[in-house]
């Protein structure tokens, strides 16, 4: 993710084309060149020591319909230059994301009216008939994440409802239970292709699964209950999410299990990158959303709580 929203990608992006879409269509001369750049040129490989391997077909297309590009307000050139980070759509209002997408490295909150969100749009650079942007409205972040920086998770509230006639955009299904280690994920992402490479133009793939949480433990050691790990630590191929795919979702049978909160692994041979547990989290997203539609319900709730307060006051005064 960049550091400010001025700041642009240093390197070229492949405007069209995925990795494995090479394979299945079709691409300009200068998509095929870019690409054996990217493969073949000892410049990549100095740069790093494993070759990320996202993927863009029917599996993508399948979900690229729940995801969503957070942005600064306007783009620098082009549309979809000014992407950061990656959303998912949990609510006619609510786009789940990462807390580090709201706010600065030193923490201080972007202002609402700083981020728009965009969905409808598999390819980021491409604005289509189906593309929608909504302005936010709030952003809501847990305490947590300011006083001890874990809870790497945030809620961005609309003004306006994502439409229902939209055949590319579609509300994901929230866990009902814990996530399993044994289930293959996929993550999805804008992000770079490797550290320091070039953004996705298409929304790509990367398939995960979850490490042992003892073995997680031994290589990172600060891991909180609401992390989850994951990582290809011993493989030739780098199963990791990269710079852009902050707050992308982990997702199984159309169901958001974590988001990307740290990118630990992106570039490193032995190190997993860590995921927010959306599944621990259920209370406090079912309780902001609730305060948000209902906040008259809320007010009565908190009325409720001072009146018994002060009731046992006076009962232990007398």
């Amino acid at each position: 993710m960049f550091n400010s929203f001025s700041q642009l990608p240093n390197t070229v992006e492949i405007h069209n084309c995925s990795l494995l879409e090479m394979n299945n269509r079709n691409c300009s001369v200068l998509d095929m060149l870019l690409l054996l750049l990217l493969l073949d040129s000892s410049w990549a490989n100095n740069r790093v020591k494993r070759l990320s391997s996202p993927y863009c077909d029917e599996e993508t297309h399948e979900v690229e319909k729940y995801v969503v590009s957070i942005r600064s307000r306007r783009p620098q050139i082009i549309f979809g230059d000014n992407h950061f980070c990656v959303g998912t759509i949990i609510a006619p209002k609510f786009v789940l994301t990462a807390a580090k997408c709201t706010m600065s490295q030193q923490k201080v909150m972007h202002l609402n009216r700083t981020l728009v969100v965009v969905g409808g749009t598999p390819n980021r650079l491409k604005n289509v008939d189906d593309t929608v942007t909504r302005r936010t409205k709030n952003i809501f972040v847990p305490k947590n994440f300011l006083k001890k920086n874990t809870n790497n998770i945030a809620l961005l509230q609309l003004y306006e409802s994502w439409p229902l006639n939209n055949p590319s955009i579609d509300i994901i299904k929230l866990p009902s239970a814990e996530p399993n280690n044994t289930t293959q994920f996929m993550v999805l992402g804008w992000g770079r292709f490797y550290k320091g490479g070039p953004l996705a133009g298409n929304l790509v793939h990367i398939k995960v699964k979850l490490l042992d949480r003892s073995k997680c433990q031994q290589i990172i050691q600060k891991l909180q209950p609401e992390m989850l790990c994951a990582g290809n630590v011993t493989g030739t191929v780098d199963e990791d999410p990269c710079a852009g795919d902050t707050g992308g979702p982990m997702i199984y049978n159309h169901t958001i299990y974590g988001l990307v909160s740290y990118r630990l692994g992106c570039g490193q041979d032995t190190m997993p990158s860590i995921y927010t547990d959306v599944w621990y989290h259920m209370d406090w997203i079912n309780e902001t959303i609730r305060n948000c539609c209902c906040p008259c319900l809320a007010q009565a709730k908190l009325c409720i709580s001072l009146f018994v307060l002060i009731t046992l006051s006076v009962w232990k005064a007398i």
